[in-house]
């Protein structure tokens, strides 16, 4: 099973990080990621410095600074026309990598690994699979076209890295988040708050021998889109 949901409200800046925020400036530029169903998604940041806290990260960068990666996304959605996606949450958060395997397009079986890539003992792997009854690969390929078409997607830290918080504070979404990750948003095109993923009547729980914990991607699909109506008047 995996671990509860957890949440966390940092605004703390360490200066340990600002020379590795500098070295790893230039791996926050955006970039297409292919998904399993062939769509090409923007995501940024699309590379990180494997020195950055051991080369854990997957999504996030926790050395860059925050803001500099959010106005990069910022315009990189407005040359490609699209809605900006904001996921604000951490490495750590397992719900942030669920949500970021969905929307690419990724289906059957999920798996997260955690832990330090130094430390092969001390990694641990949680796997989810979905149990659905029938053939959901065409839902999943329309949700990762939906959002390939429609969004390009940053990843926001709240921890370790500078100025996560302070998004939250210049974007105007920081009153409508409720302590838990991961805070997803939209933003309209001078980049303050349109709107937010309201996760509860879109995720899937059951607590019995097949526990699972993921989407129902049609009601994901239609969340998305009215975050990107909100976004897009």
């Amino acid at each position: 099973m995996f671990p509860p949901r957890t949440w966390i409200w940092t605004r703390t800046v360490s200066a340990l990080f600002a020379g590795a925020c500098l070295l790893s400036r230039a791996l926050a530029e955006p970039g297409p990621t292919r998904t399993p169903s062939g769509y090409k998604i923007t995501t940024i940041p699309a590379q990180f410095d494997k020195g950055c806290r051991q080369g854990r990260a997957k999504l996030y960068d926790e050395c860059l600074d925050q803001s500099s990666i959010f106005e990069t996304a910022k315009q990189r959605a407005a040359a490609e026309n699209k809605v900006l996606l904001v996921s604000y949450g951490a490495e750590w958060c397992i719900w942030c990598h669920v949500f970021a395997k969905y929307i690419h397009g990724e289906t059957t079986r999920f798996d997260y690994t955690y832990g330090r890539p130094d430390a092969p003992e001390a990694r641990q792997t949680s796997t989810i699979f979905e149990r659905e009854k029938r053939d959901v690969k065409a839902d999943a390929a329309a949700l990762s076209a939906y959002v390939a078409r429609s969004f390009v997607v940053v990843h926001i830290k709240g921890q370790y890295a500078p100025n996560g918080a302070a998004v939250l504070e210049t974007t105007g979404a920081a009153p409508f988040m409720s302590y838990s990750i991961p805070f997803i948003f939209t933003v309209d095109r001078k980049g303050q708050y349109a709107a937010h993923f309201k996760n509860e009547p879109v995720e899937i729980r059951r607590d019995t021998d097949d526990w699972y914990r993921g989407y129902d991607r049609h009601k994901l699909l239609a969340e998305l889109q009215r975050m990107h109506d909100t976004a897009s008047r």
